[in-house]
């Protein structure tokens, strides 16, 4: 498994939350002040963050870099390229704001969302991702609460595609279901935290069986990552009024959408039409069925 590190501070930020009380200090310093992190030497750092030096250099490895030297080129790196932009975070939502400050703001979570997102996205796993939906005998999705919305979305939009799914949001059907599993099935399992332990159970029961395991969360830190075999993650927080859902809602569903288009592309990559956008490419092969009809 891999995850796109080259967004140093969105990746540390998005991982935050899985991190021990001590790696979180050093993850805050980075993130809160990444030119200070990139620049001062190991001893200073140590003292500002109120960690170690074999702690930073340990932390370092923990989060996937080959050591701190690597870390703070990575970083280096993205500052010179961003200038110094701050890491986008969204907007607090306050009490007396004007109705037409609480929908701009929510605008702009969504936004923030999807960019966050798409600067997780690991491409280099997108086309095996793709590959394993076409190959796959049936693909099962499975999410609980909020994120059973996503599975059952997944499963709608791929079954358009052609692909055989199917979808699981309650822990008797679960169970039920994943103990009939094959090794050439593939479970997709939508979970925020990664934690859900109705999920997880679903992934433990997947290896038993040796389907292959997707997840998509928010989390690369978790008992759901640990069984899985590659995952995307997701962004979005929560937020004091808006709840945890809307930003998670709209990541999940991006990741769908992305994925549903990766695959309509896999299947339209041999069409002499290459000029022709998606829309209009699937146009054409309607209206040649109907005609073939």
């Amino acid at each position: 498994m891999s995850v796109n590190k080259e967004n140093v501070r969105l990746y540390i930020a998005n991982i935050q939350g899985s991190l021990s009380e001590t790696d979180r200090k050093i993850a805050e310093f980075i993130v809160q002040q990444p030119a200070r992190m990139a620049q001062l030497p190991i001893k200073k750092l140590a003292q500002e963050t109120g960690v170690s030096e074999a702690t930073i250099v340990r932390f370092s490895k923990r989060i996937g870099y080959d050591g701190l030297l690597n870390l703070r080129a990575d970083l280096k790196r993205e500052l010179l390229t961003e200038n110094e932009r701050a890491l986008p975070s969204s907007p607090d939502i306050f009490l007396d704001d004007s109705r037409n400050d609480v929908a701009n703001k929510i605008a702009l979570t969504m936004e923030t969302t999807l960019k966050e997102t798409i600067g997780l996205l690991d491409l280099k796993i997108v086309n095996p991702v793709v590959e394993r939906f076409l190959r796959a005998r049936r693909v099962m999705f499975v999410g609980f609460g909020a994120s059973g919305l996503a599975a059952l979305e997944a499963r709608d939009k791929m079954n358009r595609l052609g692909i055989d799914s199917e979808a699981f949001t309650d822990r008797f059907t679960m169970t039920l279901k994943l103990a009939n599993l094959k090794a050439d099935d593939f479970v997709v399992a939508f979970s925020h935290s990664g934690e859900t332990p109705e999920v997880v159970n679903a992934f433990r029961l997947a290896q038993k069986k040796g389907a292959y395991k997707l997840a998509i969360t928010h989390s690369p830190h978790s008992p759901l990552n640990e069984l899985a075999d590659t995952f995307l993650l997701t962004s979005g927080s929560a937020g004091p009024m808006q709840g945890d859902s809307i930003a998670t809602r709209i990541s999940q569903l991006f990741i769908i959408e992305f994925l549903c288009t990766e695959i309509t592309r896999h299947n339209l990559r041999d069409s002499a039409s290459t000029g022709l956008s998606i829309k209009e490419l699937l146009i054409k092969e309607r209206i040649k069925r109907e005609t073939a009809e």
